[in-house]
């Protein structure tokens, strides 16, 4: 019965991802192909000297490829995330247009129609959670980026932009390439909203201005360059050229219709046979380890710890257990709330309310509880908190790890977040590994240490997990007290 299912869910899912690639590669490409003349790419980098003890450099070349389009996907990555799929949409439309024109007014017309009446806000996110992990894997000279943060401490290094706005590039250049200052391309607008007019170059040029932010700039204690990319958030897990960017939106009809079949097969039947059903619309759940058994009532009472990858954790956890289980969360939207197939609970932040509810929760059967309190696509595992380990002599540590190929299941919208499940669902083979480890008995140790054994106890199977789809990249698994462990983001909520 599973061959047979397996089967079933390869071709139906097969076909899927060969419409996929036939729009991508045939219709869209030829497509493309007709195009008119190629935009000038921009001048190779210059490094000037600023007073006695700066440095200038133009960042174009060592971000930009020098291929038709290079610009084109940072755009639209902020106007999908920060301004939503119909501003995209139209970005993606007028790119023939752009590809009529010269280099610069390219640039004026992509952020045009991608600030236009954006809030600052918005755009800033998406500069600080999407661009930079976009710009580590397609800098076109990420080596001599690479070089800028092996510069003494006692030589300061601005970083200038004749392309991109400011609020694009300088969480990137700074906080993990390490210059100090970045000037880029100035857009116009009020103090909450861009109008999407980019200021004139004599500004960008001005010597005065460079200076000015230069001696507003200390020098910190940088550390090692480039700095390892822990949390970065976004919808697309594709790098969106234009050809990919148009095969999305021709797919997404598609993916809308078997978003809402698999989340009725996962509402609408029982937990024995969902599983099944769901692999054959393409939906995996690979399970290692020895599956923890029931009681004779059919109710685990267990806690399971694992680490947090989306929000259907604790979902690809009941799917891999075939029974339902519980689980908790903060930040918990009404529409993920209404189509979870699973109960869930909210958490007060008041630490007694919440143990007592969690306590409750177990009580009744299994709990799915992630302690890192914050989604994590890189291969690090965060800090756990103590509290889980307080509600049971046992926890089972489970290590997560999802894979998707078109959308991810976070995205910087805090509206858009309500939708991050049904993203999840919407790609055409959504994947999850879930590894079950040995429990851990936290009686034997002091209220104060049961965390980290539990900690210690995952961090080989989720490196292990990671490890092998990242081809040989070492897994950093951060334990809590050691040298270089990466705690969450202040704005993210943790089970502390």
């Amino acid at each position: 019965m599973e061959l047979c299912t397996a089967k079933a869910s390869g071709v139906f899912a097969g076909r899927v991802l060969g419409f996929h690639s036939f729009v991508k590669h045939n219709l869209v490409a030829g497509l493309l192909r007709r195009c008119g003349k190629t935009a000038a790419v921009p001048a190779p980098p210059k490094v000037r000297r600023l007073g006695e003890d700066a440095l200038v450099v133009d960042v174009d070349a060592l971000l930009l490829k020098t291929k038709p389009g290079a610009a084109f996907p940072p755009f639209f990555l902020v106007a999908v995330e920060a301004g939503g799929f119909a501003r995209g949409l139209v970005l993606l439309v007028l790119y023939p247009v752009l590809r009529l024109l010269s280099h610069e007014a390219s640039m004026r017309a992509m952020a045009m129609v991608t600030f236009c009446g954006l809030r600052r806000d918005q755009a800033a996110r998406a500069g600080r959670a999407v661009l930079p992990k976009y710009f580590f894997r397609e800098a076109a000279d990420m080596d001599a980026l690479k070089a800028v943060g092996a510069l003494p401490k006692a030589v300061k290094v601005a970083a200038v932009s004749r392309s991109f706005p400011t609020v694009m590039v300088e969480t990137f250049l700074k906080e993990y390439v390490g210059f100090d200052a970045v000037v880029g391309r100035d857009v116009n607008g009020s103090p909450r909203y861009f109008s999407g007019v980019i200021k004139n170059d004599g500004e960008l040029d001005a010597e005065e201005r460079l200076e000015l932010v230069l001696k507003q700039t200390e020098k910190g204690d940088s550390g090692k360059y480039p700095k390892p990319m822990v949390f970065h958030d976004g919808r697309l897990a594709f790098t969106p050229t234009p050809a990919a960017a148009l095969a999305m939106y021709i797919y997404l009809p598609f993916a809308v219709v078997l978003a809402v079949v698999r989340i009725a097969i996962y509402v609408l039947l029982p937990w024995r046979v969902s599983g099944v059903v769901a692999a054959l619309t393409g939906v995996r759940v690979r399970v290692t380890g020895a599956i923890p058994t029931a009681d004779g009532d059919g109710v685990g009472r267990r806690l399971y710890a694992c680490n947090h990858r989306t929000l259907l954790d604790a979902v690809a956890v009941a799917c891999a257990l075939r029974r339902p289980v519980a689980s908790v969360s903060y930040s918990l939207g009404r529409l993920s709330e209404l189509l979870s197939p699973i109960p869930l609970r909210r958490l007060t932040r008041n630490r007694d309310e919440d143990r007592r509810r969690m306590a409750s929760m177990l009580a009744r059967g299994d709990v799915v509880v992630c302690p890192e309190g914050t989604t994590c696509r890189e291969p690090y595992l965060l800090r756990f908190s103590p509290l889980f380990a307080e509600l049971a002599g046992e926890v089972t540590p489970v290590a997560m790890d999802a894979h998707t190929s078109v959308f991810y299941a976070t995205s910087t919208s805090p509206i858009a977040k309500s939708f991050d499940s049904v993203f999840f669902l919407m790609n055409p083979r959504p994947e999850y590994h879930v590894q079950f480890l040995e429990p851990v008995n936290t009686r034997t140790a002091g209220a104060a240490s049961r965390w980290p054994t539990t900690c210690s106890a995952c961090s080989p199977a989720h490196s292990a997990s990671r490890g092998r789809r990242l081809r040989g990249k070492t897994s950093t698994c951060c334990s809590p007290g050691t040298k270089g462990s990466s705690p969450p983001r202040e704005s993210r909520a943790s089970l502390a």
